[in-house]
């Protein structure tokens, strides 16, 4: 499945497209990076993709 995540890391936007197995594989895909990276991610929102396509 994709995903795509919107936020912010340490006050920064980000949008991206990621694969995860399910929305919470996703979150926790998110959070240990952040966690590891010591970094504050807030206003995440979570959209899964009916289709991908490969840019």
């Amino acid at each position: 499945m994709h995903f795509r995540v919107t936020g912010e890391w340490n006050g920064e936007p980000f949008d991206r497209i990621i694969e995860a197995e399910d929305i919470n594989d996703c979150y926790n895909h998110w959070m240990i990076w952040a966690q590891i990276a010591h970094a504050d991610v807030t206003n995440i929102r979570i959209e899964e993709l009916k289709e991908h396509h490969a840019a």
